[in-house]
C-alpha cells in the first residue's frame, strides 16, 4: 500500500503472520516476502513489468509492525528502466533492492529450459521438514510435495502451492524463490546473504516445481541456483542465492 508519508515511491506492508516466519514469540518478514513487496512496490511506481531484482539481507525484522519501501528509478533507457529501493523498519534499514522493469517490444519468445521428469504433486509424499513455524504464518499459506532429493549431488525438486489459490505471477514466484536454504540438509536453519530472481513469465494457480541445484559450500555458505516452472512444464522465473550455514543444521 501507498505509505502515509505521501512520498512518490514511499510504499509500507503491514506485517501481518502470513509474511512471517520463525517460531512462536520470534516472528521475522521471510525474504522472500521482502522482495515480493519491493517488486510489487516497483512495478506501482514505474508502470512495467519487473524483468529481474536482487535483494540484499541487511539486517533482522524480528517482530517488525511495517516494512517501509522507498524506490526510485535511476537509470536506463525507453524500454528498460534501471531502479533501486530500500526498505526500513523503524528507521533501520533492512533490505536494499536493485532492479529492471520494462519490455522491450516486439520481441520473438523461446524458453530453452526443460522441467525435468518427476512424479506429478499427486504421487509425491509431503514435505517432512521438522522446522518450528507459530501458528497462522507463511508456512501455513502453502503446500510442499517432495518430488526429487539427492543431497549428494545437492540436487532438490520440491512442488509448492499456495493455499489461497493466488496466481503464480512475479510476486509469489519470489516468495518461492527464497526456499533456497533447506535445499540441502546442511542449510537448514541457515540464513540468506542475497537473492536473484529473474521473472520470465506468470501462470494460473497451481502447483510450481521448483529445482535448486547446490553449486558448492565452503567459507560457512552455500551457493546454488533453482529453475521454477508451471504444472504444464513452463519455465517461470529463475533464481539463484548465497546463504549462510547455520553451526548446527535444523530438521
Amino acid at each position: 500500500m501507498p505509505s502515509e508519508s505521501g512520498r512518490e515511491g514511499a510504499y509500507t506492508l503491514p506485517v501481518m503472520p502470513p509474511a512471517t516466519v520463525g517460531p512462536e514469540g520470534a516472528p521475522h518478514i521471510m525474504g522472500g516476502v521482502a522482495l515480493a513487496a519491493a517488486i510489487d512496490a516497483m512495478e506501482l511506481a514505474s508502470g512495467e513489468p519487473i524483468l529481474w531484482a536482487n535483494i540484499q539481507f541487511l539486517s533482522p525484522t524480528q517482530h517488525a509492525e511495517e516494512l517501509h519501501i522507498a524506490c526510485q528509478q535511476c537509470g536506463g533507457g525507453q524500454s528498460v528502466g534501471q531502479w533501486m529501493a530500500e526498505a526500513n523498519v523503524n528507521g533501520r534499514p533492512t533490505h536494499r533492492i536493485s532492479a529492471s522493469l520494462g519490455a522491450r517490444e516486439p520481441s520473438p519468445a523461446q524458453v530453452f529450459a526443460a522441467m525435468p521428469d518427476v512424479p506429478a504433486p499427486g504421487d509425491c509424499p509431503p514435505s517432512d521438514d521438522t522446522y518450528q513455524f507459530a501458528d497462522g504464518s507463511l508456512h501455513d499459506q502453502f503446500e510442499m510435495r517432495i518430488a526429487r532429493r539427492e543431497p549428494d549431488k545437492g540436487l532438490n525438486a520440491v512442488w509448492v502451492r499456495n493455499a489461497a489459490g493466488f496466481a503464480n505471477d512475479a510476486a509469489w514466484l519470489a516468495i518461492i524463490s527464497d526456499f533456497f536454504l533447506g535445499g540441502h540438509p546442511q542449510s537448514r536453519g541457515g540464513f540468506s546473504l542475497d537473492a536473484n530472481f529473474r521473472f520470465v513469465q506468470s501462470a494460473p494457480a497451481g502447483w510450481v516445481l521448483s529445482v535448486t541445484q547446490m553449486g558448492a559450500m565452503g567459507k560457512g555458505v552455500i551457493h546454488g541456483q533453482a529453475q521454477h516452472f508451471g504444472e504444464d512444464g513452463q519455465l517461470l522465473a529463475l533464481s539463484s542465492q548465497t546463504g549462510v550455514l547455520p553451526r548446527i543444521p535444523q530438521g
